[in-house]
């Protein structure tokens, strides 16, 4: 079909607009809605603003389109979160559209599951087999049979989803990712009262203080962090913010660090406690932010008792000299800022350990002040409680579910020790709306495949990335290459076939309608205006506003108890499973979204070079006891299970302590993704910590050496010839 055919069909209007700031006078931002012989000449490149949908960090992006092929995507200067920048993953997203092994139109499982053997059928069979499924829950009164599983969606998506099932009257809706802040969220909550995440202004702030937030690779909005990291070091004149990183590995943020302090797993909120301790004992603290907040500096003292010097030094296994300069330095620099990230919520005592960062933070006075911590100004989405997901697991596996919708791939994404692969098998009709053929497709009944990212309509609130109100909108910057449909349009066109209340709450025809709709609520009452503003907000990628939210600021709750970590546990005996393994989102990969895109493998790890693979990292001192050299193939157990991967020796980690990255050992994805490197979330053992949210990371492993073959592949010895003698370990 001709792009101008497309779009009569589409029913588009035709709009334009000039780049503001192009670097040449050739290049045009404009709408989608300009058919191509009438806003573009051939040779020349268009610009198109959108969002970029890799992570929920929403980054505004321009794509440069050439003759109806998407050629580049580069950061857009005009978006508050990401300010022109744009990382690897963001810019692969053009090998996402065009992947070769998509899956060009709805498939029909023809063989066993995993089996990988479908049929090809019609849109109008696919659609038939749907609503077919959902006629059959109704009419047997079993409305409850139905779920729907998606990653994290944010603004009208979301919106849409809720609305399908609530209108099929089924409570199954679960929004589920692995790396998925919850446990901060709650946090934040029983702290300050608010459910919201937290927007932390490190390009102001003098002291930086992390406690395990990998804010470069993976924390939240990590451009965005990444940018105000570079203006806290080199933005103001005469001024350097000094960074601390509190955590067992050395990850890419640490290794930006001024002081890196390796503290045992589960100990961070021992540690933060300790530090507030000797702020009160030494009166550092900020008298005007205590009162402020309702707190008494004898009662605290009293009540952190506990965490004395000498005591915080056994736990965290770091120095007393380090911990007490560290806090002198945190409490007499202002501003300063404590951070508290994902290493350190995946332990048992996760919550309170994130809690205590936040008193740090509370006793500095750095709550609602420049270079300190604020509430993010944009809605966070739906807060998914992994007892939700258990839920869903135990309805499954007793056969309550009859029908599964599928966004994403929870089967490689959500870890074994769960029960969800196992309790997906006993779901009668699986239906995958995925664009490859991955692990949880490869276990569905249909598949009906979404359009790519550069090929929809939507709209994005970012995730804590900014103080001001952003409303990202995701356009369509080429034809759909396939025969493929938008999960969103998939929804209105079964709540269509379904007729009735389904059909009235739905009342949309398309994405692309669902999203006016939404965009039209933004404050311009008049249709002309409404059509100015719509044709505004597709030049420049969204609307964002150029004040910060005046917003309620953080205060310590009045009903907070103060935070109080209990001793970690772990999952493993000592004697058999000695040391500690930490799962790590990878720079690439995410937690294995990003795996299918070759320029992805290729790009080299920035702390271990390695492409292509997993590995696991091993302390230099660890390795020698074990026998193990740099690149050797080992086996790693748990209580779990077992995995193989090469060896790096790296000094960077602690010696009780091993890392693997998230994002690879997919059984499917194509070919870049398939059978390559290890999943490690099957080790990771099921430990409930506070609020019964999983422990991910505490899990303890053995780790034995298996032989020199561990064919490790690095950039500087791409035929896997990397020998640790070479490098003096």
């Amino acid at each position: 079909m001709k792009r101008r055919t497309f779009l009569q069909l589409s029913g588009m209007t035709a709009a334009g607009a000039l780049l503001a700031g192009c670097q040449s006078g050739n290049e045009k931002l404009i709408p989608y809605l300009v058919p191509p012989d009438e806003g573009v000449t051939p040779g020349r490149a268009t610009y198109y603003a959108s969002s970029c949908g890799s992570c929920p960090a929403g980054c505004g992006i321009l794509v440069r389109v050439s003759e109806g092929r998407a050629k580049k995507i580069e950061g857009n200067p005009d978006h508050p979160v990401n300010r022109g920048r744009l990382c690897a993953r963001g810019q692969a997203i053009l090998q996402e559209l065009y992947h070769p092994d998509r899956v060009q139109q709805p498939l029909k499982r023809s063989g066993p599951r995993r089996s990988g053997e479908f049929q090809k059928i019609t849109w109008a069979e696919g659609l038939s087999l749907l609503t077919a499924k959902l006629k059959e829950l109704q009419q047997g009164q079993a409305s409850d049979g139905l779920a729907l599983l998606t990653p994290q969606l944010s603004g009208s998506l979301a919106g849409l989803a809720s609305g399908f099932m609530r209108s099929f009257d089924s409570p199954h809706l679960i929004s589920h990712e692995f790396l998925a802040p919850d446990l901060l969220r709650q946090a934040e909550r029983q702290s300050f009262g608010q459910p919201g995440l937290p927007f932390y202004d490190l390009a102001e702030t003098r002291y930086l203080l992390s406690f395990g937030a990998d804010f470069v690779e993976s924390h939240h909005s990590p451009v965005q962090y990444g940018n105000a990291f570079g203006r806290m070091r080199q933005g103001r004149d005469t001024v350097r913010g000094h960074f601390t990183y509190v955590g067992g590995r050395m990850s890419l943020t640490a290794a930006s660090a001024d002081r890196w302090m390796p503290a045992r797993p589960g100990s961070e909120g021992a540690l933060a406690l300790g530090m507030a301790r000797l702020i009160l004992a030494e009166t550092l603290y900020d008298k005007g932010a205590l009162a402020a907040n309702g707190l008494r500096p004898e009662e605290l003292l009293v009540r952190l008792k506990p965490y004395d010097l000498p005591q915080v030094a056994v736990l965290t296994g770091l120095p007393q000299e380090s911990i007490a300069e560290v806090a002198r330095e945190f409490a007499n620099t202002r501003p300063s800022l404590a951070m508290a990230g994902g290493s350190v919520a995946y332990q048992t005592n996760g919550l309170e350990s994130v809690r205590a960062v936040h008193l740090l933070n509370t006793l500095s006075g750095n709550l609602n002040r420049p270079g300190g911590v604020y509430p993010a100004a944009s809605a966070n989405g739906p807060e998914n409680s992994f007892t939700e997901l258990r839920a869903l697991v135990n309805s499954m596996g007793a056969g309550r579910i009859k029908l599964a919708l599928i966004k994403g791939d929870p089967v490689h994404s959500v870890p074994p020790a769960s029960g969800f692969q196992q309790a997906l098998d006993k779901v009668p009709f699986i239906v995958s709306f995925s664009q490859l053929i991955d692990d949880t497709a490869l276990q569905a009944d249909l598949i009906l495949p979404d359009h790519a990212v550069l090929e929809s309509w939507g709209d994005v609130l970012p995730q804590a990335g900014s103080r001001q109100a952003v409303y990202g909108l995701m356009q369509p910057v080429v034809t759909p290459l396939h025969d493929t449909r938008q999960f969103g349009d998939v929804l209105l066109a079964a709540a269509s076939q379904m007729g009735g209340a389904m059909a009235a709450a739905l009342p949309w025809k398309s994405c692309l309608e669902l999203v006016k709709g939404t965009a039209s609520q933004l404050g311009h009452k008049k249709e002309e205006d409404f059509e100015a503003l719509w044709v505004e907000l597709l030049r420049q990628g969204g609307l964002f506003e150029t004040k910060t939210v005046q917003g309620k600021g953080y205060r310590w709750s009045s009903v907070a108890a103060l935070p109080d970590p209990a001793r970690p546990k772990f999952a493993g005996d000592r004697k058999q499973f000695p040391l500690h393994l930490q799962v790590y989102s990878s720079t690439a990969f995410s937690d294995g979204r990003s795996a299918p895109l070759p320029w992805l493998q290729q790009l080299p790890d920035p702390m271990s070079t390695v492409v292509w693979d997993s590995w696991i990292e091993i302390n230099p001192k660890t390795a020698a006891d074990l026998g193990i050299s740099h690149g050797d193939l080992v086996e790693v157990t748990s209580p779990q299970g077992a995995l193989r991967l090469a060896a790096v020796v790296y000094p960077g980690i602690r010696p009780d302590l091993v890392a693997i990255p998230l994002g690879q050992g997919h059984k499917g994805g194509g070919r870049y993704a398939r059978e390559r490197g290890v999943n490690p979330l099957t080790l990771l053992a099921l430990v409930e910590g506070d609020e019964q949210q999983p422990a991910w990371n505490a899990t303890m492993v053995r780790v034995t050496r298996v032989s020199q073959k561990g064919n490790l592949v690095t950039a500087e010895h791409p035929q896997g010839s990397y020998r640790s003698d070479l490098v003096g370990i």
